[in-house]
């Protein structure tokens, strides 16, 4: 089904220098049909920078100059995070990184391997999820520990 609304699509595009023209030129005819209907008027922008139709409150698009590609000469002026961003940020990143997971434990389970008979297997399969959880529980209790 087709968008009533014009979209701007550059999933297909690679790095060449013909896709770099192909995304100028899909910009431009966004561009051009996003100010056609802001003349029109009947839309709003809201926070975000996407423009809203007044009557049913649809999202049209983003503002064309969100989706503007960057120039040459502004490509050329972007610098690496680390020249711009404090090196508190990093050390946020890095510590938010390292919670991530399943905190670190000083008694871990042992991984082996074990054959069992099937149909004990699929018992404590058809128990749903953390069926290994419960076995073990059953091991300890007849284990006495």
């Amino acid at each position: 089904m087709a968008s009533k609304w014009p979209q701007f699509i550059t999933h297909d595009l690679g790095d060449s220098d013909e896709d770099d023209m192909e995304m100028q030129r899909r910009w431009e005819e966004y561009d051009r049909q996003m100010k056609a209907i802001i003349a029109a008027g009947g839309v709003h922008q809201d926070a975000d920078g996407w423009w809203v139709d007044d009557t049913t409150g649809e999202l049209i698009g983003p503002d064309p100059e969100i989706e503007r590609p960057m120039t040459e000469e502004e490509l050329a002026r972007l610098r690496p995070a680390k020249d711009v961003l404090p090196p508190s940020f990093f050390e946020a990143v890095e510590k938010a990184r390292r919670a991530r997971g399943r905190p670190h434990q000083d008694k871990t389970k042992d991984r082996i391997t074990i054959r069992m008979d099937h149909d004990l297997v699929e018992h404590y399969k058809s128990t749903g999820k953390g069926w290994q959880s419960r076995m073990n529980a059953d091991l300890r209790k007849v284990s006495g520990l």
